[in-house]
């Protein structure tokens, strides 16, 4: 790739056939990025920091100048290079950009050049004050984030780091931060883009060896939005070392929103992440019971309930820890987690709690479930052990330590010590038990607990970097993932993590973040048009083909979401449990959760067993018009069929009014009936059962308050009401954008569809393909 430089009186600019970009020639900063002869779209406000550096004694930058020291441009194999050095108090910094086409990867090493020992505790990597377009059309973006869709530049212009927004920028905070942390919780993806102009900024990180936290920092008076990361990459330098870490990226993208979503899905194959390919086909079609032996009874009392969780429609039972731990009750675990102690606080890998039952009796419960047709997961509990654990004392070395050298606890716990997962002889213990227990035992693989976030590892006598313990897991998970499909093909790895990190390790990941939006939806705090964007960023934001699972309730939504637990049973959890259904998760249910819910869970999930359209179809969301902004609808699509979901988000029985594509469903001019599936009854609205081709494009239909309905659109007026038997409605490839729109954006005219003595349809600003 061929580059010029021009030398300017205040920054250096490097030209290359696609992309500009700036840089400071007083403190190295990025101050701008641009295509060539266009408008920047960063470096709108003053004393832009593009890079700053935490240590024991805090940010750099508030000590410290940067100063431009040197640079270096070289081309290498059709990309740009660029290394600037920059000096910040002691640190040498050396802040390199790769740049292929309009995307860039930016890598930064930190070497200590002063005399005395530095802790180095992270880095700031920023896109400093930026905006796309003019300021009023400017939007903000963080896919799959607790963040509502399509935010106003003005809305974040007062954000600060570290500062926490209201309520019209997210309908809940996690963490006390706005942002999940990125790549092991969420792509770590920020974004500007106009709404009137084709262009859209990007911005992520990625690294499978440090996690990072995004973060925004807003300037009114320049009317620009910083985006940034806070890699933690930590570590002791002595003089004249130095540590490097993960890699920033961005990117321009000339088109709409979604096609910017597309493209960057389309990067996780470019910097070598994709999903898993070897995916037992029993992980996309499961239906998931996680529970406790001991809220059973025990191992044999678990067995005997077996045949009524299958007869629910269970498929796979997902175990919490069974090992010896804790117990401070020496009773069977009632899910009292102070009287009785977590079961994550294990004493000893190697002995089952003794309460539960013999090894025999565990043996028993696996057998009893294959009979039945049941797939057995067992959590595997990489995060720590408990304090008392035979394992601190033979295996001192398998443990972080804190900067003072003592043991440093798992994640805050109080109650379990923190393992070191970039030590090699804890990895090769813990993958030689889990191997012996799929062997012994004929389990049918595991799912990964908290594998997520490891506190650094300040032992000066590991010989690694402080930070080399946070994602040093995925060494192991990688090779047990291999090693387990040896022995047994049909197993699978499940991860209750959900950042794309995991897929290339994972069959499936258990993913919190949309439970917590269709809670908020419930609530009123989002509306289902927001759900609707917001689910399908999430979908592109993540490598394609990566399957996820979801829930109502979990054993740990009393944490997170304790309004889950006690919803349990309401209308409200219903219409989640279907809707995630509907959405294309595969469900996982919590022990108690069918508890006087048995007959609709039961049709639930046997009508998802049966049916390969909520399996497999394609889902659109929120794609079909409708005169009450509380109902969410998904369209799904598959095999010349379409199946129409419904759901009503508020507390109100409604009339509400859908306007069927009829010509994008490619529906005959006939009569239709509705098949609403989870009543398993043909749908009768004031004495009609039936309505013609013309009639879906005003199909009205009286909706229960928090109501869920499946509905299948039937052509003839004689109708078999198994699913299995139903005729296909013929259809084609989509041609056009989908439909529905924000509520308040509706109008006559431009963009309109206008069929005579029918109200308008308005097309919808996104595309109508399904996420890939």
């Amino acid at each position: 790739m061929s580059h010029s430089i021009h030398q300017e009186l205040y920054q250096i600019v490097v030209v290359t056939p696609e992309l500009e970009l700036g840089f400071s020639r007083e403190s190295g900063a990025l101050t701008s990025v641009r295509r060539p002869g266009g408008a920047s779209v960063i470096g709108y406000g003053s004393d832009p920091i593009s890079l700053d550096v935490r240590t024991a004694d805090g940010w750099m930058r508030q000590r410290f100048f940067a100063r431009y020291l040197s640079h270096q441009v070289a081309d290498e194999a059709g990309a740009t290079a660029i290394t600037l050095r920059i000096g910040i108090g002691p640190l040498l910094i050396s802040d390199c950009y790769h740049v292929t086409g309009t995307l860039v990867s930016r890598t930064v090493s930190v070497k200590n050049v002063g005399l005395d020992e530095v802790q180095l505790l992270g880095v700031w990597l920023a896109l400093p004050w930026g905006r796309v377009g003019p300021p009023e059309t400017c939007r903000f973006e963080a896919p799959a984030n607790m963040i509502r869709p399509r935010l106003s530049l003005s809305s974040l212009l007062q954000i600060r780091r570290g500062s926490l927004p209201g309520p019209e920028i997210t309908p809940m905070l996690r963490h006390s931060r706005l942002f999940e942390s990125c790549p092991d919780r969420g792509p770590g993806l920020l974004a500007l883009h106009s709404i009137d102009e084709n262009e859209n900024l990007l911005c992520w990180y990625f690294s499978d060896q440090q996690p990072a936290w995004p973060a925004v920092e807003g300037s009114l008076s320049d009317y620009a939005l910083t985006l940034g990361h806070e890699m933690e990459l930590a570590g002791w330098l002595r003089t004249d070392e130095a540590l490097g870490g993960g890699r920033q990226y961005f990117m321009l993208v000339q088109g709409s929103w979604q096609e910017a979503m597309l493209a960057f899905q389309k990067t996780w194959s470019v910097i070598g992440l994709r999903a898993a390919g070897d995916v037992p086909g029993w992980v996309a079609e499961a239906a998931i019971y996680e529970t406790h032996p001991a809220l059973h009874g025990g191992f044999r009392a678990l067995a005997e309930a077996l045949p009524r969780l299958r007869a629910l429609g269970v498929t796979v039972l997902a175990l919490m820890p069974i090992w010896a731990y804790d117990n401070r009750s020496g009773r069977l675990w009632d899910g009292n987690w102070s009287t009785s102690g977590s079961p994550y606080a294990i004493l000893d890998f190697e002995r089952f709690e003794p309460t539960l039952g013999s090894d025999e009796d565990f043996r028993a419960l696996v057998e009893q479930a294959h009979s039945l047709g049941i797939r057995l997961l067992l959590d595997l509990v990489v995060q720590g052990c408990a304090l008392t654990s035979r394992y601190v004392a033979e295996h001192p070395t398998w443990f972080c330590r804190d900067a003072r050298g003592r043991l440093a606890l798992s994640r805050d716990w109080v109650d379990t010590y923190s393992f070191d997962w970039a030590n090699q002889e804890f990895q090769a213990y813990m993958l030689d038990w889990a191997l012996q227990l799929v062997q012994k035992y004929g389990i049918d693989g595991y799912r990964v607990n908290a594998p997520d976030h490891k506190e650094p590892n300040w032992d000066r006598r590991s010989g690694r970097h402080a930070s080399a313990t946070s994602l040093g897991v995925l060494q192991l998970l990688e090779r047990l993932r291999r090693d387990l499909k040896e022995i047994k093909p049909d197993a699978a790895l499940l991860c209750d993590m959900y950042g794309p990190v995991y897929v290339a390790t994972h069959d499936a990941a258990s993913d919190l973040l949309p439970h917590l939006m269709f809670y908020q939806a419930g609530l009123g705090h989002i509306a289902p048009v927001e759900l609707s964007e917001w689910l399908e960023d999430a979908v592109h934001a993540l490598p394609a083909g990566a399957i996820r699972i979801c829930f109502a309730e979990s054993h740990e939504t009393r944490d997170f979401n304790p309004l889950a637990d006690a919803m349990r049973g309401s209308r409200l959890s219903r219409l989640f449990l279907a809707a995630l259904i509907a959405c294309g998760y595969v469900p996982m249910l919590w022990y108690g959760q069918e508890q006087g819910q048995e007959p609709f869970i039961r049709r639930l999930l046997h009508l998802r067993r049966s049916s390969r359209m909520l399996r497999e179809g394609k889902p659109f969301y929120n794609t079909v018009p409708c005169d009450v902004a509380q109902i969410f609808c998904v369209l799904r699509h598959l095999d010349q069929q379409w199946l129409l979901c419904v759901f009503n988000m508020s507390p109100h029985k409604r009339l509400a009014t859908f306007s069927l594509p009829v010509d994008q469903l490619a529906l005959r001019h006939e009569a239709y009936s509705l098949h609403e599936l989870i009543g398993g009854h043909i749908w009768e609205e004031h004495g009609r059962r039936s309505w013609h081709y013309d009639d879906l494009l005003r199909l009205a239909i009286t909706v229960e308050p928090y109501g869920c309905y499946f509905f299948a659109l039937i052509p003839g007026s004689t109708i078999d009401t198994t699913l299995a038997q139903q005729r296909p409605v013929p259809s084609r490839r989509l041609q056009q954008p989908g439909y529905g729109r924000r509520p308040g954006r509706r109008r006559r005219g431009k963009g309109m569809v206008q069929r005579k003595g029918n109200p308008p349809t308005p097309r919808h600003e996104h595309s109508l393909s399904p996420p890939a």
